[in-house]
């Protein structure tokens, strides 16, 4: 009778086990509007990106900032919103389970020349927390 009442039990907790959180994977490359599944029904998108560098050959006042903007999703939740930049390379959103999200910052391009157009990418790696 002990050897039904395992596999029973097992069927049981599996069905009572919350979704599967994302395994540490990476690096992935995005494009800005492009997404990734992470997991099923989770979803990272990246949005947009704000560059406001200093150009090459130009005098500032400032050095300027970048930050690219990132949603996360999971199933019909509302989107999660977060940002992640040279200065602040990582974050854990609340739909990653206590996974933190890297960017690696030694694929951030130089600023864009005055007039040049870039195509933003992101380098992304998830690891434990």
């Amino acid at each position: 009778m002990r050897h039904f009442l395992l596999p029973a039990a097992c069927i049981v907790l599996a069905a009572c086990a919350s979704p599967a959180a994302p395994k540490p994977a990476g690096p992935f490359t995005l494009e800005r509007g492009a997404s990734a599944e992470l997991a099923p029904g989770l979803t990272l998108t990246f949005e947009s990106v704000d560059d406001s560098r200093c150009p090459p050959g130009v005098q500032c006042i400032w050095a300027g900032r970048l930050g690219y903007r990132f949603s996360i999703r999971r199933g019909s939740d509302a989107p999660e919103s977060f940002t992640l930049s040279p200065g602040q390379p990582e974050a854990t959103p609340g739909a990653l389970a206590g996974r933190r999200i890297l960017l690696d910052t030694a694929t951030i391009p130089a600023p864009p020349a005055p007039g040049a157009t870039i195509v933003y990418r992101a380098t992304l790696t998830l690891v434990p927390a």
